[in-house]
């Protein structure tokens, strides 16, 4: 067989392009790599555009409350102090009457405020949705591209989200902080291990788009983001355990003030290290322990 032969049946081999469905199924199992378009300039527009009906609807009421107010019909009068006369003044068969005039306009505030409070509402929670982690991202393109794995194909106009937006324009449910140890460790060193050595001894997934027959990269290999953090956390404890004893030995084996002063000095800049790089601790957290 020829090598273009070859190359035909491994592409007649391949199922399929993907779409919503399997990027559904895959997000599901990843739930970090729920990415999304925050459309931050659609939001702002919208509220601008809401926010300018409001004033031309507020500027309307306020001169027909005015002109009722000095109309020469009692009526009309009452509308400012008088509930009941107001919402009686719409004249349903005639929507356009002057009498209801006031009451039609107070009927399409409350429809606006409700709408605009709806929507600044929401735009404040999307606001405290995170940006995606690099990595994440990175890892969700590579899978919709490869064939050997997603194979995902969007032909509408949403394809950009995945492929062109900058990780500012995107937004993740996935609100699990890490400490910096910890993304070190989930984001560079898992790498560097994979590379050397991971991806000879972990044991591949088969649950891949492709039939098992094709022998370019048809498995991959997973590391449980709960197994990382079991090893940090034992990593985070052991190491709590021991720098507080190991400050005390390491004191007792001097006996000189000036060189103990010194010690002190480093191993509290240590503490305060330490702090920042295992902990989630705040600056003012840090503060405080470290003068305790």
């Amino acid at each position: 067989m020829s090598q273009e032969e070859q190359s035909n049946a491994i592409e007649l081999s391949f199922p399929e392009p993907g779409g919503y469905k399997r990027l559904a199924e895959h997000i599901s199992r990843h739930p970090e790599l729920s990415i999304y378009q925050r459309y931050d300039t659609l939001a702002n527009e919208n509220l601008l555009f809401y926010q300018a009906e409001l004033a031309q609807v507020e500027s309307s009421l306020r001169y027909v409350q005015e002109r009722d107010r000095k109309s020469g019909d009692e009526s009309c009068k009452q509308y400012a102090v008088s509930w009941y006369r107001l919402s009686q003044s719409a004249n349903l068969e005639d929507p356009n009457c002057i009498e209801g005039e006031q009451y039609q306009l107070i009927m399409k505030l409350r429809e606006l405020m409700a709408g605009y409070q709806k929507a600044l509402f929401y735009q404040s929670k999307m606001l405290s949705l995170r940006r995606p982690h690099r990595k994440h991202l990175e890892d969700l393109r590579q899978w919709m591209r490869r064939p050997t794995m997603g194979r995902i194909r969007i032909m509408s106009q949403d394809w950009r989200t995945w492929e062109t937006c900058e990780e500012s324009e995107l937004l993740t449910f996935e609100n699990s902080m890490m400490d910096g140890f910890t993304s070190w460790i989930t984001y560079t060193l898992i790498d560097i291990y994979h590379n050397l050595l991971g991806r000879h001894i972990h044991k591949k997934r088969t649950d891949t788009v492709l039939p098992l027959n094709y022998a370019d990269h048809r498995h991959t290999v997973t590391y449980s983001h709960k197994s990382i953090a079991r090893f940090t956390q034992a990593i985070t404890v052991l190491l709590a355990c021991m720098l507080p004893i190991g400050a005390i030995v390491l004191l007792y084996s001097v006996e000189n003030i000036t060189t103990r002063l010194g010690i002190i000095a480093c191993l509290t800049g240590v503490f305060s290290i330490s702090m920042n790089m295992f902990t989630m601790a705040t600056l003012p957290e840090i503060f405080a322990a470290t003068a305790a």
